[in-house]
Protein backbone atom coordinates (compact mmCIF):
# COMPACT_ATOMS: atom_id res chain seq x y z
CA UNK A 1 0.00 0.00 0.00
CA UNK A 2 1.10 3.22 -1.14
CA UNK A 3 -0.14 6.88 0.05
CA UNK A 4 -0.95 9.60 -2.37
CA UNK A 5 1.43 12.00 -3.51
CA UNK A 6 0.37 15.37 -2.78
CA UNK A 7 1.32 18.98 -3.46
CA UNK A 8 3.22 20.89 -0.90
CA UNK A 9 1.44 23.50 0.80
CA UNK A 10 3.23 26.56 2.33
CA UNK A 11 3.35 27.28 5.79
CA UNK A 12 5.24 30.36 6.02
CA UNK A 13 2.21 32.58 6.47
CA UNK A 14 1.10 30.38 9.20
CA UNK A 15 4.88 29.79 10.98
CA UNK A 16 5.02 33.87 11.44
CA UNK A 17 1.63 34.43 12.78
CA UNK A 18 2.76 31.00 15.33
CA UNK A 19 5.87 32.68 16.00
CA UNK A 20 4.33 36.36 16.85
CA UNK A 21 1.89 34.38 19.20
CA UNK A 22 4.55 32.85 21.25
CA UNK A 23 6.12 35.82 21.56
CA UNK A 24 2.70 37.30 22.83
CA UNK A 25 2.58 34.57 25.62
CA UNK A 26 6.05 34.66 26.44
CA UNK A 27 5.61 38.48 27.05
CA UNK A 28 2.60 37.81 29.04
CA UNK A 29 4.19 35.01 31.27
CA UNK A 30 6.66 37.11 32.03
CA UNK A 31 4.38 39.81 33.21
CA UNK A 32 2.73 37.71 35.03
CA UNK A 33 5.36 35.94 36.81
CA UNK A 34 6.91 39.81 37.79
CA UNK A 35 2.98 40.46 39.09
CA UNK A 36 3.00 37.13 41.11
CA UNK A 37 6.76 38.14 42.74
CA UNK A 38 5.17 41.12 44.01
CA UNK A 39 2.33 39.82 44.93
CA UNK A 40 3.80 37.32 46.98
CA UNK A 41 6.52 39.83 48.69
CA UNK A 42 3.21 41.80 49.46
CA UNK A 43 1.51 38.83 51.20
CA UNK A 44 4.78 38.17 53.36
CA UNK A 45 4.67 41.84 55.15
CA UNK A 46 1.14 41.06 55.44
CA UNK A 47 1.77 37.86 57.40
CA UNK A 48 4.58 40.08 59.57
CA UNK A 49 2.10 42.82 60.35
CA UNK A 50 -0.44 40.47 61.51
CA UNK A 51 2.48 38.71 63.95
CA UNK A 52 2.86 42.23 64.96
CA UNK A 53 -0.88 43.00 65.03
CA UNK A 54 -1.73 40.26 67.63
CA UNK A 55 -0.14 40.69 71.11
CA UNK A 56 -0.93 44.28 70.53
CA UNK A 57 -4.59 43.78 69.97
CA UNK A 58 -4.73 41.28 73.05
CA UNK A 59 -3.26 43.74 75.26
CA UNK A 60 -5.39 46.78 73.93
CA UNK A 61 -8.37 44.06 74.64
CA UNK A 62 -7.22 43.40 78.33
CA UNK A 63 -6.80 46.96 79.45
CA UNK A 64 -9.49 47.61 77.87
CA UNK A 65 -11.55 44.95 79.62
CA UNK A 66 -10.25 45.62 83.26
CA UNK A 67 -10.75 49.42 82.58
CA UNK A 68 -13.98 48.85 81.37
CA UNK A 69 -14.56 46.18 84.43
CA UNK A 70 -13.31 48.68 86.66
CA UNK A 71 -15.44 50.81 85.93
CA UNK A 72 -18.53 49.18 86.06
CA UNK A 73 -17.29 47.56 89.65
CA UNK A 74 -17.14 51.01 90.59
CA UNK A 75 -20.64 52.03 89.45
CA UNK A 76 -22.43 49.36 91.01
CA UNK A 77 -20.98 49.86 94.07
CA UNK A 78 -22.04 53.57 94.16
CA UNK A 79 -25.46 52.68 92.66
CA UNK A 80 -25.79 50.24 95.75
CA UNK A 81 -24.32 51.93 97.88
CA UNK A 82 -22.34 49.14 99.42
CA UNK A 83 -21.22 49.88 103.20
CA UNK A 84 -21.43 53.36 102.54
CA UNK A 85 -19.53 53.49 99.33
CA UNK A 86 -20.69 56.99 97.61
CA UNK A 87 -18.89 58.79 94.42
CA UNK A 88 -18.90 62.30 93.81
CA UNK A 89 -20.92 63.21 91.06
CA UNK A 90 -18.16 64.65 89.11
CA UNK A 91 -16.01 61.56 89.69
CA UNK A 92 -18.66 59.88 87.88
CA UNK A 93 -18.87 61.92 85.10
CA UNK A 94 -14.62 61.46 85.00
CA UNK A 95 -15.14 57.44 85.19
CA UNK A 96 -18.08 57.17 82.41
CA UNK A 97 -16.55 59.97 80.08
CA UNK A 98 -13.34 58.19 80.76
CA UNK A 99 -14.15 54.61 80.24
CA UNK A 100 -15.73 55.82 76.84
CA UNK A 101 -12.81 57.76 75.27
CA UNK A 102 -11.02 54.49 76.21
CA UNK A 103 -13.19 52.12 74.47
CA UNK A 104 -13.32 54.69 71.41
CA UNK A 105 -10.23 55.82 71.32
CA UNK A 106 -8.19 52.65 71.58
CA UNK A 107 -10.52 51.04 69.35
CA UNK A 108 -10.94 53.37 67.18
CA UNK A 109 -7.53 55.37 66.52
CA UNK A 110 -4.86 53.10 67.73
CA UNK A 111 -5.68 49.74 66.37
CA UNK A 112 -7.67 50.77 63.54
CA UNK A 113 -5.42 53.56 62.28
CA UNK A 114 -2.02 52.31 63.14
CA UNK A 115 -2.81 48.81 61.62
CA UNK A 116 -5.10 49.74 58.98
CA UNK A 117 -2.52 52.74 57.89
CA UNK A 118 0.67 50.66 58.45
CA UNK A 119 -1.22 47.84 55.77
CA UNK A 120 -2.12 51.19 52.87
CA UNK A 121 1.17 52.46 53.48
CA UNK A 122 2.61 49.10 52.61
CA UNK A 123 0.39 48.38 49.65
CA UNK A 124 1.01 51.93 48.07
CA UNK A 125 5.32 51.14 48.04
CA UNK A 126 4.99 48.03 46.56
Amino acid sequence: MSLPVTEPVDYRGELETLRERFNEVTADKDRIQQDFEELRRGSSTIAELDKLIAPSAKKAFTYMSVYSGGAFALLVLDGSHWHGFDLDESVLDLLVGSTAVTVLGLVGMVLTGIFVGARKAISKTE
